[in-house]
């Protein structure tokens, strides 16, 4: 096949080893590292194979930067190796998901793009990274002015290929607007397959009284997963204490045979009280997905969509 390059200028404040995006002459999406020896302003050629000769496409791209998971201070990536994250995802027995809170959220309140960390709780190799997408000044103001189930967002969730490679992404998430009133208009966020385009499923959130409750539904609609909580349960009231009630349970079960197939637990940590009152970077929330009986790598997706 005929290979041909294209003329990509590195944006201000970044340099080798940070991953970009592009689009090529013929429409393509490309991802690549920036090369060492190219700074801010340079020009870095980028091989790519035409589908279709166009000649009136720009033979210099701008460049968009690619999602990525910046690690705390003193937080170094473990990169399991793996290439394929769909079979990734389709062994996995358990995922622990770490929040990471910036600066600006615990000084000022100022509500920035969440992101995530996903890593096997045996080996504690970091799997995947999940990063909200900022959505310019539109997102912005989103989340700030709503809460809950009424603030939009999009999110992508990546492989971690290795150390300064860029992400694969794999799994978008969308959650639209919508003016949730009690049984109206409930949130909905909609799980696609990044690498094909197509629709998983959606997670809706359900008008239940006194109850956290989300239904998983396949793209025909049909609700195929239930995830719950106890209302009863006291963690969500007394947390940060040693007496180890403060781990949250919401238990997974089949919707046609009403038996519990995994859970999703999250514990709220005397560090994480310390962190939001002292200023110091911390990890936010921690969750652990236990997938149990689930198999399918799409049904996984869709519980670690939900979590």
């Amino acid at each position: 096949e005929m290979s041909a390059q294209f003329l990509v200028e590195v944006p201000a404040g970044l340099g080798p080893g940070h991953p970009l995006q592009a689009v090529s002459p013929d429409g393509q999406q490309i991802q690549f590292t920036v090369p060492a020896g190219y700074g801010p302003g340079m020009s870095v050629p980028v091989a790519y194979t035409p589908m279709a000769h166009n000649a009136s496409a720009p033979l210099v791209a701008a460049p968009m930067a690619v999602p990525m998971m910046a690690a705390n201070p003193g937080q170094q990536l473990v990169y399991c190796g793996a290439t394929d994250p769909w079979t990734l995802l389709s062994g996995l027995q358990s995922v622990k998901i770490t929040q990471q809170v910036q600066m600006a959220e615990v000084l000022v309140g100022f509500e920035m793009p969440n992101k995530y960390v996903c890593s096997d709780p045996l080996t504690n190799m970091d799997l995947f990274v999940a990063a909200e997408r900022s959505a310019g000044i539109g997102g912005m103001i989103g989340r700030q002015l709503f809460e809950g189930g009424q603030r939009p967002f999009e999110m992508d969730v990546a492989l971690l290929t290795g150390p300064a490679q860029p992400p694969l992404n794999f799994i978008h998430l969308e959650r639209p607007f919508k003016c949730t009133c009690c049984c109206f208009e409930r949130p909905e966020v909609y799980i696609s397959n990044s690498m094909t385009g197509q629709l998983l499923g959606s997670v809706v959130d359900p008008f239940a009284c006194c109850m956290m409750t989300f239904d998983i539904k396949d793209i025909a609609d049909n609700p195929v997963l239930e995830i719950s909580h106890n209302p009863c349960d006291l963690s969500l009231v007394c947390w940060g204490c040693c007496c180890g009630c403060q781990e949250v349970d919401f238990e997974i079960r089949d919707k046609a045979t009403g038996s519990t197939v995994g859970h999703i637990r999250k514990q709220f940590t005397s560090g994480e009280a310390i962190g939001m009152f002292t200023g110091l970077g911390f990890d936010a929330q921690q969750y652990e997905v236990d997938f149990g009986g689930v198999s399918s790598p799409d049904w996984k997706a869709m519980v670690l969509g939900t979590a």
